[in-house]
């Protein structure tokens, strides 16, 4: 172990209490992606944390969407290093009660303690461990988004194409999303995205002329079962999750809205899966209907990109110089901001956050003893680039 990864680990040792304390503080600011002011109020909040540090910041803000936050160092000849991470949760302020963080035994409890502010405090003390040792080998980046939990609809996708402009030009990223309890990491995700389809057709009185209608509903019905029946699990599947059109049962309907959850494990299946929805659209079976669709969130899938073995080598090699067990790469189902990343060529590891369980469930726990550790392996890791 060279002086440089001693002093950072020494440093992080020293300053464990202070992860915990800092969780617990962005774990009580409660972030549902919803609430736009919450997470502008994250984002001072971090905004002030990283001037500490002395990094430039930038926020930015969207009329419905909670910001993107950004803090960089000072630029360098090496390419730079990005760490990624997002600021809203999923549950609504208070559903975890008055006092939202709660420490059990060997657990931590709260809304987003283990997807993903675990993870943020692991990037905010990689950031302080470098600082102290006096790292300047390469600019470390920064960006945590406000509305990643929603696909980025909020933002119109805008918070996604910020991921994008931040990662170009950077050498490697690092997502510190939610870690595996047995330790391994994210080299590949399905990607997703959600489709609202609108079908329109002609309202008349169900019971005196319904041939002067044009039931909206009934062409949703027959579109949505041709959509469910082309769904392969693991390949290109499709989740019509949401529906709702019409007036009354006395009056053909006139309207009709659905939404489709997509997911596909390359981004090939995205354009397939697109082609297929807007063909289906411009061939209406019910006379006098039409169709439209919109896209209302959408996430790359994260693919394999050269020079990703090479990053999970040296991710490896940290583990194994903290007597960690050795971390194979996986696929996941669930999105993450680091397909933003590689579908730009840079590549990436995902799931370097602190470890625990329960995402998005009011059990949602995170075992705050993986802080300290899994810090250790990112900083080692980037010293050793």
């Amino acid at each position: 172990m060279d002086k440089r990864t001693e002093q950072a680990f020494a440093y992080l040792e020293k300053n464990e209490h202070s992860m915990m304390e800092l969780l617990k503080n962005l774990v009580s600011i409660e972030t549902p992606s919803a609430d736009r002011e919450a997470n502008e109020r994250i984002a001072a909040h971090l905004d002030t944390y990283c001037d500490a540090l002395g990094m430039e910041r930038q926020i930015h803000h969207f009329e419905k969407a909670g910001p993107t936050f950004a803090a960089w160092t000072r630029p360098q000849e090496k390419k730079p290093i990005l760490l990624l991470g997002h600021m809203d949760t999923v549950h609504a302020v208070g559903k975890f009660g008055p006092e939202p963080f709660l420490v059990k035994d060997d657990r931590v409890y709260g809304p987003g303690v283990y997807d993903m502010k675990g993870g943020d405090v692991i990037a905010l003390f990689v950031l302080r461990a470098l600082n102290a040792v006096g790292y300047e080998d390469r600019q470390i980046k920064l960006v945590l988004t406000g509305d990643e939990e929603v696909a980025h609809a909020f933002s119109h996708g805008e918070a996604g194409k910020l991921v994008e402009q931040y990662a170009s030009g950077c050498e490697a990223a690092f997502n510190l999303e939610s870690g595996y309890t047995s330790g391994e990491v994210t080299t590949g995700r399905n990607g997703g995205a959600i489709i609202r389809v609108k079908v329109k057709g002609k309202a008349a009185h169900a019971g005196k002329e319904p041939q002067k209608g044009a039931s909206a509903i009934l062409q949703a019905a027959r579109m949505i079962t041709e959509i469910e029946s082309r769904s392969v699990f693991g390949y290109l599947s499709f989740n019509c999750g949401r529906i709702s059109g019409g007036t009354g049962a006395n009056v053909i309907p006139d309207s009709c809205e659905f939404s489709i959850g997509i997911r596909y494990a390359a981004n090939a299946q995205y354009e397939e899966a697109i082609a297929f929805l807007k063909n289906l659209c411009e061939h209406v079976t019910v006379p006098g209907t039409s169709c439209t669709m919109e896209q209302n969130g959408y996430y790359p899938a994260m693919e394999m990109v050269d020079g990703a073995d090479r990053l999970l080598s040296l991710y490896q090699e940290s583990c194994k110089l903290l007597g960690e067990p050795i971390p194979q790469g996986i696929q996941q189902s669930g999105c993450s901001d680091t397909s933003f990343v590689t579908r730009i060529g840079i590549p990436a590891l995902c799931s370097l956050g602190i470890q625990g369980a329960g995402a998005h469930s009011l059990d949602e726990y995170a075992i705050p003893s993986s802080l300290l550790v899994q810090c250790k392996k990112l900083v080692a890791t980037i010293l050793a680039m």
